[in-house]
């Protein structure tokens, strides 16, 4: 395998900004990167793929990515200390069930649906404003 290279993608700002992702570590079929930008490792936003090969006798490759984006929250506590927690996480994954007999148009077509399916209007406003547009 060769070594894992940063994943540099736009936010949705209305002036994008570039996020890389810098390649952490691969352990077995997991592969991590993570964007530093926070001033500590709790709000590091995180990326991790990882591929199975089919098990013996099994007929499917399993794939799956995740997304995590903490949102950090700073206070003092009652002796003055300054304390930076994560309040909370927003987080993705996604699951690709690609069997041996599926070719590679089949995974082609696959992916860009998808992508195309997130980028419907009916589903960023499920996701963007919460609404249940169905």
């Amino acid at each position: 395998m060769s070594a894992i290279a940063n994943i540099v993608v736009p936010d949705a700002a209305t002036t994008p900004v570039n996020h890389t992702f810098i390649p952490q570590k691969v352990t077995g079929d997991v592969a991590a990167w993570n964007e530093k930008l926070a001033a500590t490792p709790q709000g590091y936003w995180e990326l991790a793929t990882s591929f199975k090969d089919p098990a013996t006798g099994g007929k499917v490759y399993r794939l799956k990515q995740s997304l995590a984006i903490p949102t950090l929250k700073s206070y003092t506590d009652l002796s003055g200390n300054p304390v930076t927690v994560v309040d909370y996480t927003c987080r993705v994954s996604a699951e690709w069930l690609l069997p041996l007999a599926c070719t590679l148009q089949n995974r082609k077509d696959l992916r860009k649906l998808f992508i195309g399916i997130l980028n419907d209007a009916q589903i960023m406003d499920n996701i963007e404003n919460l609404n249940h547009s169905f």
